[in-house]
């Protein structure tokens, strides 16, 4: 079994950002709140579009620059360079010239997914592992105050057809594009080895855009 990095916030690990970037995260990580319910029925159409098959990935430790040492993959266009595939994108939502500035991915992206108030993003449901165990991204607001960008990671056993739920919250928004903490997954159990996932993100709160890039999941255990 592999050690797993832990989600933590470090200065001085980015020339572009500097002290800011630290002060940043520290004021995200605090003010970050998830929580998980399991148990839900699943329905017919539990989320966007038919799963997509477990496949092979490329995993990196790609959040090593903050203190997380375990590796990550990307999710189907989690860095929005095919445009809106694989995501369905409301109430304004859309996908716009930009990218976080490390370039974690690849130098050669330019995209990012944008959030204006009210609207939200739903990934493609997705097939994972049962120890995917959780998922990060990068995200940066335009606004501060009560403005909130809320996360849900929505996860069904296709064996028996139970759904756990985790929300996570970031609140306030800043110009500094910052990675989130680790958003752990619910755990089901009694399956087949594979489950299904669905990540959806919402603008809350007051008014504010957010934006959005790099979205990974780590595997800890393989499918």
């Amino acid at each position: 079994m592999k050690a797993r990095g832990r989600a933590v916030w470090s200065g001085g690990v980015s020339a572009l950002l500097g002290r800011r970037m630290a002060r940043l995260a520290r004021l995200l990580a605090a003010a970050a709140v998830a929580v998980a319910a399991l148990g839900v029925t699943a329905s017919s159409a539990l989320a966007y579009g038919s799963p997509l098959p477990c496949a092979g990935r490329t995993e990196a430790p790609v959040f090593a620059p903050w203190g997380d040492d375990s590796s990550y993959f990307l999710i189907p266009n989690g860095g929005f360079e095919t445009r809106a595939m694989n995501w369905s994108l409301r109430g304004g939502a859309s996908v716009v010239t930009g990218n976080e500035p490390w370039h974690v991915h690849s130098w050669r992206d330019g995209h990012d997914l944008q959030l204006s108030p009210g609207s939200s993003a739903e990934s493609r449901t997705m097939c994972i592992g049962m120890g995917v165990s959780g998922l990060r991204m990068f995200v940066k607001g335009v606004s501060a105050g009560s403005a909130i960008l809320h996360v849900d990671a929505i996860v069904q056993d296709p064996s028996n057809g139970w759904v756990g739920t985790a929300a996570f919250d970031v609140n306030g928004g800043s110009p500094i594009w910052a990675p989130t903490i680790l958003i752990e997954l619910p755990r089901l159990f009694n399956g087949i080895g594979q489950e299904s996932l669905t990540i959806r993100l919402t603008e809350r709160g007051s008014a504010a855009t957010w934006l959005v890039d790099d979205v990974y999941l780590d595997p800890f255990k393989s499918w």
